[in-house]
């Protein structure tokens, strides 16, 4: 067996040893951008399911965790009406992203490289918290100010892993009786093979 071949398979076999137990991360940072072309990335729909009674507040994107440079594809559902809005007990249209490494709802990394990536964004300041906050409003009164509820946690998706390019992300935002925080989001997919 040729010197170089034999070096080759040794690596090979190290690398799959001490990676054993990462196998999201492995999936992760195998999985394809799903462009039809070389360095094209495709992308994936997200749509939310409010079934609180509250206004929903956050930031959500699509970024590369392992590239300090990277410009997230981001959108916010704000507080007040200057940019959409995901009332309670409502649904939000479905949402398109640039395929990326990392989906994220209010994740402190998707924060921090809006922030330093994207300086003249259009940044709603009440979105611009970890997780998912959510308001009571009164439509009634609109000058009352809304009154936070409570959050939920921020949440991440790894393409690999938990979803595919191509694919339909659905969030449910639900009350978390049950749980240390009062809401929790809920993740379903739909792979882009799917009939539904």
């Amino acid at each position: 067996m040729r010197r170089g071949l034999r070096h080759s398979i040794l690596l090979f076999a190290l690398v799959t040893a001490a990676c054993g137990g990462c196998g999201e991360a492995w999936q992760n940072l195998t999985a394809s951008f799903g462009g039809s072309t070389a360095g094209q990335r495709g992308s994936f729909g997200v749509l939310f399911i409010n079934n609180t009674p509250h206004r929903a507040v956050c930031t959500l994107g699509s970024y590369d965790q392992t590239d300090p440079l990277s410009q997230p594809d981001f959108d916010q559902f704000d507080l007040n009406d200057r940019g959409p809005v995901l009332e309670g007990n409502s649904a939000s249209d479905i949402l398109a992203f640039r395929c990326a490494r990392v989906f994220s709802i209010g994740g402190p990394r998707l924060l921090a490289l809006i922030h330093a990536n994207l300086p003249d964004a259009d940044f709603s300041s009440e979105a611009d918290s970890e997780g998912v906050e959510f308001f009571s409003t009164d439509p009634a009164n609109p000058d009352v100010a809304p009154l936070s509820q409570g959050k939920a946690a921020p949440f991440e998706a790894l393409l690999g892993a938990d979803f595919p390019c191509n694919a339909l992300l659905i969030f449910r935002l639900e009350v978390n009786d049950s749980g240390p925080e009062p809401f929790r989001v809920d993740f379903e997919l739909i792979p882009s093979e799917s009939s539904r």
